[in-house]
C-alpha cells in the first residue's frame, strides 16, 4: 500500500485578503455603472420625449416625500456604520457591534419605506400591462434598483453584525468593515443622486418629437 502526500497551496492571508478587497471593490465598481446607465436613461428619455409620452397629462408625478425619507434613514445608517468602524480602527471593536445593530435597523426601516413607494406607485397602464409612460418605468426601475441596493446593505449589515458578535473583528486592520462601510456610502451617494434628479429633473423641457 502507497501513501500520496496531497498538498495544498494556501495563499498567505494578505494575499487572501487584497484579492477579496479587490472583488468587492470591484463590485462596487460595477454598480456604479450599472446606476449611472439607469440615470442616463432616465434623463435620455425626458429630454427625447417620443410623442410626448414621458409624463402624458393623465400621469402624475410620484412625492418625492418616501424617496428622501428613505434617504434620511441611510443616511443615518451610514453615519453610524461609520463611526462604528472607525471605532474599531481605533480599537474599540464593541463601537463596531453597536454601531453595526442600529445600522441593520436603519436599513431594514429603509427597505420597508422604500418597498411601500414601489408598491404604491399608481401609474396608468396599457392594456398588455406596460406603463403608458417613459417616467413611469423609469421611476419604477430606479425605485426597484434601490430596494435591491438596500436589501444586499441588510445582508451586508448582518453578516458584519454576526462576525462582530463572534468577536471576528477584534484587529483594528479588519478589512470587512471598512469596505462595508464603501458600500453604505455608495448607497447613501446613488439614493441623493436619483433623489435629486427625481425631484427637480420630472418634466421635460423639449417639445415632442416623433418615434
Amino acid at each position: 500500500m502507497t501513501t500520496t502526500d496531497v498538498h495544498v497551496h494556501r495563499d498567505p492571508p494578505a494575499v487572501a485578503g487584497s484579492r477579496d478587497r479587490m472583488g468587492v471593490v470591484l463590485l462596487i465598481v460595477a454598480d456604479i455603472a450599472f446606476v449611472l446607465c439607469l440615470m442616463f436613461t432616465y434623463l435620455y428619455l425626458r429630454f427625447l420625449n417620443v410623442n410626448g409620452l414621458w409624463l402624458p397629462e393623465e400621469i402624475t408625478p410620484a412625492p418625492s416625500g418616501l424617496t428622501w425619507l428613505t434617504v434620511v434613514v441611510l443616511f443615518i445608517g451610514a453615519v453610524v456604520f461609520a463611526w462604528g468602524a472607525r471605532g474599531l480602527r481605533g480599537g474599540r471593536p464593541g463601537s463596531l457591534r453597536i454601531a453595526s445593530w442600529i445600522a441593520v435597523i436603519a436599513a431594514v426601516v429603509a427597505l420597508v419605506i422604500q418597498f411601500e413607494q414601489l408598491t404604491g406607485f399608481d401609474f396608468a397602464k396599457q392594456e398588455n400591462g406596460r406603463y403608458i409612460s417613459a417616467y413611469s418605468s423609469s421611476m419604477v426601475a430606479l425605485a426597484g434598483a434601490n430596494l435591491f441596493h438596500i436589501i444586499l446593505t441588510v445582508f451586508i449589515s448582518i453578516g458584519i453584525v454576526n462576525r462582530a458578535r463572534m468577536g471576528k473583528y477584534e484587529d483594528p486592520e479588519s478589512w470587512q468593515p471598512r469596505i462595508a462601510t464603501y458600500w453604505w456610502t455608495w448607497v447613501v451617494v446613488s439614493s441623493v443622486l436619483v433623489g435629486l434628479m427625481t425631484t427637480f429633473l420630472v418634466t421635460t423641457p423639449s417639445p415632442p418629437s416623433m418615434g
